[in-house]
């Protein structure tokens, strides 16, 4: 009896150090990897960069469907380009040159939605067939990469945000079809992903972490991050959020990664060319935790993928 008690109580104490390892200690380590490396260029498979007006510019996004199939909006080149998962060119699909393509979303069924500057929405097929457009410039201002992020919600709907200077922002959900379900969350200095999670500014100079049901998850003083506001890049199925954050007093940038209570789960280093980051949307994480990276090195582009 004495033993099974013994048995017992050493059994509770392992799984206690393991919780307790799990929730307080151990973060995740995520494991570095070059998916893919290309010429830059407007040649099949490459993608353009250019310095304009003193900023690099080059793809403005790039998204990943449930296939692991990345398609990068190759802004001076006019097209998507698509790659299959281990990150070899597929094919690319030539848009109008007046049709400056801003941001990238897949729906539950892997349609496509690209968001263009003119401020509307092209949907398409998971072969890039255009299905139809919606005019959604009555609802948001011309679109800049920096402030309206193109999302679209397990329902097919899509989310935009209408950015107003010194006024509380909104964002406004509408159906395919272009008609408006409704706007929540009027708020100012947030940022919006998925619908499930915000950052709020606060006057004071604080910011935190808040769900769609506006509850505080974590305060950002205990990310340790330089004076930039941290970016939501992603969310993945088990609604992780994944957070893009300065390195305090280094030029550089990491991963966190917070579960839905609030919890550290990961904090990593990534690459990136130095004054890319705010040009270009080029971080997503996708349904399975992985994080990708769309970047130029010495003439050369590169993705690289992080996964647990």
């Amino acid at each position: 009896m004495r033993k099974k008690n013994k048995l017992y109580i050493v059994t509770l104490s392992l799984l206690f150090l393991l919780g307790f390892s799990n929730c307080f200690l151990f973060k995740q380590k995520y494991n570095e990897k070059l998916l893919t490396e290309g010429k830059i260029g407007s040649g099949t498979g490459e993608l353009r960069w250019e310095t304009i007006d003193y900023l690099p510019t080059g793809p403005t996004s790039f998204g990943i469907n449930k296939r692991k199939e990345i398609f990068i909006l190759d802004f001076l080149n006019s097209r998507v380009v698509k790659l299959d998962k281990n990150g070899n060119f597929v094919e690319s699909f030539t848009q109008e040159k007046n049709r400056r393509l801003m941001d990238i979303a897949f729906d539950k069924n892997d349609n496509i939605y690209i968001e263009y500057m003119s401020g509307d929405i092209g949907i398409y097929d998971t072969d890039m067939i255009l299905k139809h457009t919606l005019d959604l410039k009555r609802l948001v201002p011309p679109i800049t990469p920096t402030i309206t992020p193109l999302e679209v919600t397990s329902r097919n709907t899509i989310l935009l945000a209408n950015p107003k200077i010194n006024k509380d922002n909104e964002i406004i959900e509408v159906d395919t079809n272009g008609n408006i379900l409704g706007t929540t969350d009027k708020r100012r200095g947030y940022i919006v992903t998925k619908g499930e999670y915000y950052i709020q500014e606060k006057t004071e100079g604080g910011s935190s972490i808040y769900n769609n049901k506006h509850k505080q998850i974590l305060s950002i003083r205990k990310l340790k991050v330089n004076d930039s506001q941290p970016e939501i890049v992603g969310i993945d199925s088990l609604h992780n959020i994944y957070l893009k954050a300065g390195v305090k007093g280094l030029m550089k940038d990491r991963i966190i990664k917070i579960s839905p209570k609030g919890r550290i789960m990961a904090d990593f280093p990534i690459k990136y060319s130095s004054g890319h980051t705010d040009v270009c949307r080029t971080t997503r994480v996708s349904k399975d935790g992985k994080v990708y990276i769309l970047d130029d090195l010495d003439e050369k582009f590169q993705i690289w993928e992080y996964s647990p």
